[in-house]
């Protein structure tokens, strides 16, 4: 697959870091950029940056968080997510996750995210499910993280 071109504006940031931007050439998809730590304090700046961002009435579109600047996430960050999946799919809306790495990505698979929210190791395949309406779609399960060569 080709690389998708990525575009990239910052609409509104919290303390947190989070960004909104657009990947694609044709029709480009907003993206939610999230970094940093994301807890009980923290979790409900993404909320409110999607309320601000999008309206009241965001959870009426798909949602795509690219995770790859996420250090840590607890249970409050576990259950948003939940939360948020359910609002959107009761749209017939999907949130899409991408690029969890370290401790995060570890979380999210021994929770079971994956087996609830599709969960894309590449922030280009899960734009295109997006954009050429290939939702909902659980992607393969994501590959436990290997422990580094001594």
């Amino acid at each position: 697959m080709t690389s998708q071109r990525h575009r990239s504006a910052v609409i509104w940031s919290a303390p947190v870091g989070l960004r909104l931007g657009h990947v694609g050439h044709e029709a480009p998809i907003p993206v939610v950029f999230l970094e940093g730590e994301y807890d009980m304090e923290t979790v409900p700046e993404i909320d409110r940056f999607l309320r601000q961002t999008y309206g009241p009435f965001y959870h009426r579109r798909h949602q795509v968080f690219d995770l790859r600047g996420v250090t840590f996430i607890d249970s409050s960050f576990v259950s948003f997510i939940v939360a948020l999946t359910r609002r959107l799919r009761a749209e017939r809306r999907e949130l899409i996750l991408t690029r969890p790495t370290g401790a995060v990505r570890r979380v999210l698979t021994l929770v079971g995210v994956p087996n609830l929210v599709p969960v894309y190791d590449s922030l280009d395949d899960a734009v295109s499910a997006v954009a050429y309406d290939r939702l909902p779609a659980i992607p393969p399960a994501l590959e436990p993280l290997q422990p580094a060569a001594p």
